[in-house]
């Protein structure tokens, strides 16, 4: 080897090496001083786990009634306390611990010194305090240690934690006894990726509290905009704008050094037939525009998961059309009905070849072909129309059409969708709404980064993305739905989206979907989950017994492959579901408003009968001669407005002034509400759609139709009957379709599906019937088709029917 390669191969080597930072002498000493500290760290640890242990032991003991056990315990502790560093503070006058704990300390100790034994009891209230002012613990009950749960601080190039210190939304406990700094024991959840979290639990075990505990520190503390999607219907996510109200969550805020807090919150309801004519102002009912949409959710409105590139180039045709062209729905659902036929299409091209003699000749070529019909299509046209006619789908300039990049740059106010008010008919639209906003709120992140993370809360997610399809409802609906929920596990990190997911058994949600969600949340379990479980996880018997035994929001994480427990969970600080209480009477109380929830519920503010209350939304006043408020009602008493004085006791005609309404409301509510809640008309009684598909666009269609399918002008009267009496004519035709016949009895006799009995055959023959343009008799008095009757033969009124549902 040359003196260059030895060189060079030296070089490659030294780049690759560690070198310090310092002189050799430099990180020498401070390699030594780190471990000199760590050393003293671990003794300091050591010392601190043996003060707890002696206080258990001393307790223990004296419980057993053992003196002398509880004597040498308590003379051990005592001098670890007294010999502590932090002796002279905590002995100072200005300290936190108590005077006469002071006083007492220094007396038990002289007492040592001459050889006296004080009072076991005695010293050991004393020591106690001594031990919590000198912060060996917390208190006596539990002296177990807890280190903080936390997400992650991120640093990224356009987002990153607005904290210096993220607030916890758990604590994980240390054992008294326990040696190991809490330092060492902090649990941070990962989300740099928007790693998907996946939450699994017994019913009523906090799930849903936790996952909306840490949805609320990535909206505060982490810079993601907030949506929960989905709560099985049951009014829970709108609650997300109020505070919590139970009292075991609050007791568990108070364990956290924390309190209720309500998010700032816009709840969407569809604008579509359903809406109550009041709600929160918070509530804003929502279309979808059709230039928001794209031929993959056009197809998925239809419940198509399955397409080809033909199909969706025909529907971006249609839209982009429609679109350039300011139409409406009715105008895109025609074009759609049109590409969903045979249609002749030419291709021309044209190609440059270059001579043998130099140059170059132009030449221009033409290809024909048949694009065939899509059943997709007309399913497409037929599922937007209904979707026009309900009022969901609208034009491009409706002023409620959604604008899904907004939503998501409102990072400071939480969206939730609410498709729970819904009728009941319409209990399949509500997975197809749901995937919608899925996939919008994905293009939105996809189309432009530089909008806030997205955190989705999906509760129930087996709801959502079944692993299995025996007993679930609305399959035509669920299935693009959990195309989309795979979709999103798969990239939505990579777009910054992170799902935030609960389920009662792991197995019951769709497997590419819960192996997708890096980090798991496991609270109490039953003995079947945690078999399930512990098949992937390798559980120990420890664990096993803790996941079976954790109280109401305790358990485990696992996350970057590591599993920490036990952990005691934040409970949310915004409101969750309440079986027992109607959401909106929790809404009133919450903005202010007293609520009578009930026929026996007490509605005075004392023993006695008010002369009047008022309505708190609109500041009418009411006697109570007349009525006492109705159950749901939201009202003040005069108690509540010291500052009104109404111009007659007994008249009710003066309303109160807004300003006095609201001051009172304000001082009666238990803690800050960020979003307006006030009660007002959502005008569903007497609403009118920003886009229908009116008689004028009724009929555009069914010109269209007719012209499509070359239907005759001589049963253009058959669109408007019912479909089984048109079932009837077309298979009466087919019927004489297969030859002629003498009489109307061997007519009917061909009639079997649907099988027409002679009675009724009879009724559609005869001059000027709904089958007279179709047939005619022969010079022999034989049943003969007419071209127009063989014109329906070849009709495809399949085709037409679908058509025709809108």
């Amino acid at each position: 080897m040359s003196s260059n390669d030895q060189l060079e191969y030296r070089q490659q080597y030294s780049a690759i090496q560690s070198p310090d930072e310092t002189t050799p002498s430099t990180a020498i000493e401070n390699k030594i001083r780190k471990r000199a500290e760590r050393r003293v760290h671990e003794e300091n640890l050591e010392i601190e786990a043996t003060v707890r242990e002696k206080i258990k032991a001393v307790e223990t003991t004296l419980a057993e009634d053992d003196l002398v056990g509880a004597a040498e315990n308590i003379r051990v502790l005592h001098w670890f306390l007294w010999c502590d560093p932090e002796r002279e503070r905590v002995l100072h006058p200005g300290s936190d611990l108590e005077p006469w704990a002071q006083v007492g300390f220094r007396a038990v100790h002289r007492d040592r010194c001459r050889g006296k034994q004080p009072g076991l009891e005695t010293e050991l209230k004393i020591l106690v305090e001594v031990a919590r002012a000198q912060e060996y613990i917390a208190g006596v009950r539990d002296m177990s240690r807890y280190a903080p749960v936390r997400l992650e601080g991120i640093n990224e190039p356009g987002t990153q934690t607005n904290v210096e210190t993220p607030s916890p939304v758990g604590r994980i406990r240390v054992g008294a006894t326990s040696t190991r700094s809490l330092d060492d024991r902090i649990v941070e959840i990962p989300h740099q990726s928007c790693d998907h979290i996946l939450t699994v639990a017994l019913p009523r075990r906090g799930k849903d509290s936790t996952l909306a505990s840490i949805g609320m520190n990535l909206k505060r503390e982490h810079g993601y905009s907030y949506f929960s999607i989905y709560d099985d219907g049951r009014m829970e996510t709108p609650m997300t704008a109020v505070p919590a109200d139970e009292p075991a969550i609050k007791e568990n805020l108070d364990r956290m050094g924390q309190g209720p807090r309500a998010m700032d919150a816009e709840v969407f309801v569809p604008r579509m037939p359903g809406v109550p004519d009041r709600l929160p102002a918070n509530f804003r009912e929502f279309t979808i525009g059709i230039d928001r949409l794209t031929p993959n959710m056009v197809l998925r409105l239809s419940g198509v998961t399955k397409s080809d590139a033909d199909i969706e180039g025909r529907i971006g045709r249609a839209l982009s059309e429609t679109i350039e062209n300011g139409g409406d729905v009715s105008q895109l659902v025609t074009r759609l009905q049109v590409y969903a036929h045979e249609t002749d299409a030419t291709i021309e091209w044209t190609e440059i070849r270059e001579k043998k003699g130099g140059g170059d000749s132009v030449s221009t070529y033409q290809a024909s072909y048949s694009m065939p019909a899509a059943d997709a299509l007309r399913k497409a046209a037929a599922q937007l129309a209904r979707l026009a006619g309900e009022g969901l789908i609208t034009s491009p300039d409706a002023a409620t059409n959604i604008d899904m990049d907004g939503v998501i740059a409102n990072q400071e106010q939480a969206a939730v969708l609410c498709c729970s008010m819904m009728e009941e008919d319409q209990e399949a639209l509500k997975y197809t709404i749901i995937d919608l906003w899925l996939r919008l709120i994905f293009k939105a992140r996809d189309r432009n980064s530089r909008l806030p993370r997205v955190c989705l809360e999906l509760r129930e997610l087996k709801a959502l993305a079944p692993s299995k399809w025996a007993d679930v409802p609305y399959k035509d609906a669920i299935k693009p739905l959990r195309q989309t929920l795979f979709f999103l596990s798969t990239q939505g990190g990579s777009r910054r989206v992170m799902m935030l997911a609960s389920t009662q058994k792991y197995n019951d949600v769709y497997k590419p979907i819960r192996s997708n969600m890096a980090t798991k949340i496991l609270l109490q379990l039953g003995e079947d989950e945690i078999d399930t479980l512990g098949k992937v996880y390798n559980f120990s018997y420890e664990q096993q017994r803790q996941l079976s035994e954790f109280s109401i929001g305790q358990g485990m994480i696992i996350a970057n492959g590591k599993a920490y427990w036990p952990i005691e969970w934040r409970g949310a600080p915004c409101g969750l579901g309440y079986g027992d209480r109607s959401w909106r009477d929790r809404y009133g109380i919450a903005w202010g408003a007293r609520v009578r929830e009930s026929e026996h519920a007490k509605w005075t503010a004392g023993n006695g009968r008010p002369e009047w209350w008022v309505e708190a939304n609109t500041g009418r006043r009411t006697l109570t001669d007349d009525r006492k408020p109705p159950i749901g009602t939201w009202y003040l008493l005069p108690s509540d407005l010291p500052a009104y004085e109404p111009r007659d006791e007994r008249e009710t005609d003066d309303v109160v002034p807004g300003d006095v309404l609201e001051r009172a409301l304000r001082r009666r509510r238990p803690y800050s509400i960020p979003s307006e809640l006030r009660l007002q008309r959502t005008g569903a009684a007497d609403r009118q759609r920003d886009l229908e598909l009116t008689a004028v666009d009724q009929k555009s269609i069914r010109e269209e139709l007719i012209e499509i399918h070359e239907i005759p002008n001589a049963i253009r009267f058959w669109l408007d009957k019912k479909p089984d009496i048109r079932d009837r004519l077309v298979a009466a035709c087919r019927g004489l379709a297969e030859g002629e016949v003498r009489t109307q009895d061997q007519w009917a006799e061909r009639l079997t599906d649907p099988a027409i009995p002679v009675s009724t055959l009879r009724n559609h023959c005869g001059p000027d019937s709904n089958l007279s343009p179709c047939y005619e008799t022969d010079e022999q008095g034989f049943y003969q088709l007419t071209p127009v009757g063989t014109r329906v033969c070849r009709i495809d009124w399949d085709e037409v029917e679908i058509q025709l549902m809108e």
